[in-house]
């Protein structure tokens, strides 16, 4: 690192939170915001006890609305957690060292999984009150009389019995939080400690967390996503499911350092470079949510299976069949083309765009998959939809600032660190 780069001013300003020693020739000042964050963090809080009060009405107002709706904006919270350990954990397997800036975003993102695990409990009621998914009325009804129904109701007596969704769920969460509890509190010690042992410890972890996250998550998918219309099955929907997860906290990453960048912070340590390569894997996972929501598309309408087919037929019916058209539209075609030219991935305005119009195509895409199953007929627009977005969004926005409030803004022991903040992107 160059010495004669300008040096943080870490700590200076009588910082609260603020108890590390940092190293010298910081670019930046990557101290805790500490209170620099309270009106953020105060805001979110505002808006999560606005829409939280709005949403928790729901159960009164309309139970089944208030299930779906929550479940709507539940999964969009966290799949972006979970995409946001997914980042964490390959940036320790693959030892990069140009991620090592954006690693500590990642981290408070995913820190959201301690709250989602406790919101967890109101599905849990919709599922076992019979309000949420339709398998639950159909496997404690009478055993049918034809005998392909009857063979359905046995397997799925089996795997949805209580005792074994609520293990898998239990083991979900587990997972989860182990594993991001884990790569925090390493990562944070090594701020102080310094070192190579931690580094090594959480590559060592790191990849049977991908694995095991990849596991977890598919089934996740399948027992909270899939089950909604429980006779139908794609092997391919787990994949769909955290795809979208990863391609989404990507997005809510980069507009957090961009949010960061307007307020004067990190400019010189996550650069136009990080930026860039960032807006590289954007562009990537836009081909690959793409290839994979063609693939299941072509090979259900090739293979015109009654139970493949009712996922997509389901989605013709009214305005359904206009958001069917749009999802491609604007997930796909729209940011591939913002993402396309160089220049527009080294824009902070083009890149902010681009990212702001897949999270909330994100948003759509799960309302996509969730809503039909309640008003099959046509697209039928809640309030308890909008409260749910606001609230799951809010939280992840709190989550976010939190972290930053308590805890260097990078990681200021890492190994990689010099080589991170001299990065360059070596794309001609």
């Amino acid at each position: 690192m160059d010495s004669n780069s300008a040096l943080a001013t870490n700590g200076s300003n009588g910082n609260p939170y603020d108890r590390w020693s940092y190293p010298t020739g910081l670019p930046d000042d990557v101290s805790p915001l500490g209170r620099r964050a309270d009106t953020v963090l105060r805001g979110a809080g505002i808006i999560m006890a606005i829409a939280g009060l709005a949403l928790f009405l729901g159960p009164f107002v309309d139970g089944r609305q208030f299930f779906h709706s929550y479940l709507f904006g539940y999964v969009f919270a966290l799949d972006a957690a979970l995409g946001a350990l997914f980042w964490t954990l390959i940036h320790h397997v693959s030892d990069a060292s140009w991620s090592v800036g954006l690693r500590r975003i990642h981290e408070n993102v995913h820190r959201a999984l301690i709250p989602l695990g406790l919101l967890l409990l109101p599905l849990l009621a919709g599922i076992f009150g019979g309000q949420l998914h339709q398998w639950y009325a159909f496997i404690h009804g009478p055993e049918p009389t034809e005998e392909h129904l009857a063979h359905v109701w046995h397997v799925k007596k089996l795997y949805f019995a209580t005792p074994f969704v609520l293990a898998r769920f239990a083991v979900y969460f587990a997972v989860w939080l182990a594993f991001s509890c884990l790569m925090r509190q390493w990562s944070i010690r090594q701020d102080s400690e310094g070192g190579a042992v931690l580094t090594r410890r959480m590559q060592r972890w790191s990849p049977l967390g991908v694995v095991l996250l990849g596991i977890t998550a598919t089934f996740f998918a399948f027992d909270m996503l899939m089950s909604l219309q429980y006779t139908w099955f794609s092997t391919i929907y787990g994949v769909y499911f955290w795809v979208g997860g990863i391609r989404g906290s990507l997005s809510v990453a980069v507009l957090t350092v961009l949010a960061l960048h307007a307020r004067g912070y990190l400019r010189r340590t996550i650069t136009v470079e990080h930026l860039h390569a960032a807006g590289q894997l954007m562009f990537g996972l836009t081909i690959f949510w793409a290839y994979i929501a063609m693939s299941q598309y072509f090979l259900i309408w090739y293979g015109n299976m009654p139970e493949e087919t009712q996922y997509y037929l389901l989605r013709r019916n009214g305005l359904w069949y206009e958001m069917t058209m749009l999802l491609p539209v604007f997930y796909f075609v729209v940011p591939f083309f913002m993402l396309l030219p160089q220049k527009h991935k080294r824009h902070p305005l083009w890149l902010g765009a681009a990212a702001a119009l897949i999270l909330l195509m994100h948003a759509y895409d799960l309302y996509w998959q969730i809503l039909p199953v309640l008003h099959p007929d046509t697209v039928r627009p809640h309030w308890l939809d909008a409260a749910a977005i606001v609230f799951f969004a809010a939280l992840l926005v709190a989550t976010i600032a939190y972290g930053l409030q308590r805890t260097p803004l990078i990681p200021i022991r890492d190994a990689r660190l010099n080589e991170t903040i001299g990065y360059v992107n070596e794309t001609p």
